[in-house]
């Protein structure tokens, strides 16, 4: 028998050996990559929720200012109003 065929044989084989186990472990790190993004997307979801909780009652408080200057501005016509009345009499 000649030697070449057998050493080809036996390279083949721990190639596909080896490619076998690459490709277990890619696999497997895939997975680790899928669960670890998993928890970051938590955690940032968490974050974001906490952030809106802070950032609503400042939103609100804005809302109220805004009311309150939209109040003032009617009282201030109102005011005038009433003044140009009195001037006209």
């Amino acid at each position: 028998m000649e030697v070449l065929p057998i050493v080809f044989s036996v390279v083949l084989v721990i190639l596909a050996i080896v490619l076998s186990v690459v490709g277990i472990q890619i696999i497997l790190v895939l997975v680790e990559v899928k669960r670890t993004l998993k928890k970051v997307n938590d955690t940032l979801d968490m974050a974001e929720n906490k952030f809106n909780a802070i950032v609503q009652p400042l939103q609100n408080l804005g809302g109220m200012a805004s009311g309150l200057n939209t109040g003032f501005k009617v009282f201030e016509s109102f005011v005038g109003w009433l003044n140009r009345n009195k001037e006209s009499k």
